[in-house]
């Protein structure tokens, strides 16, 4: 009879020390799941606050310029629409055209109220000139800007 206890002992600790097991696993990955989950909610909380309008329509004659000598200028606004102030230092906004990426040493980012501090204030417009050793051809082109996580995009056609 005490055979049959110490064996049924036996099974009944290494039950334990499975279910104990198992059990510490579920509590890290629900961990886990939990910091993931918060940490993701912080970035779209982030992403929602960090809003902004392109102003321009993609038209109009002092959009797209080419002078007699380059460089070529692609000037257009934007206003920051989110509930947060965000940078406007020039590494912290991304600018493409057409899919290429704008080094920061050709774009030109100012205030419209003329206070250039490197905060970008709720409502407040920038304007923003990029500039261009290659010239622009036909209606396809498109500007994509970027900043803290939120892009907005704009159609143009390039006629000088």
């Amino acid at each position: 009879m005490s055979g049959v206890s110490a064996s049924t002992l036996v099974i009944f600790i290494a039950s334990i020390l499975v279910a104990a097991g198992v059990a510490g696993t579920l509590v890290a990955t629900v961990g886990d799941i939990s910091n993931s989950a918060e940490t993701k909610g912080d970035a779209i909380t982030e992403s929602i606050d960090a809003d902004f309008e392109i102003l321009n329509d993609g038209g109009g004659s002092k959009f797209y310029t080419e002078p007699d000598s380059p460089p070529a200028r692609i000037t257009f606004y934007v206003r920051n629409t989110g509930s947060a102030a965000l940078s406007s230092e020039k590494d912290d906004i991304d600018v493409l055209v057409n899919g290429q990426y704008v080094v920061s040493g050709d774009l030109t980012i100012s205030s419209e109220n003329d206070v250039d501090d490197g905060v970008w204030a709720e409502g407040e417009v920038l304007q923003i000139i990029v500039e261009r050793t290659d010239t622009l051809s036909g209606s396809g082109n498109r500007l994509t800007i970027s900043a803290k996580g939120t892009e907005r995009s704009l159609e143009f056609a390039a006629e000088t």
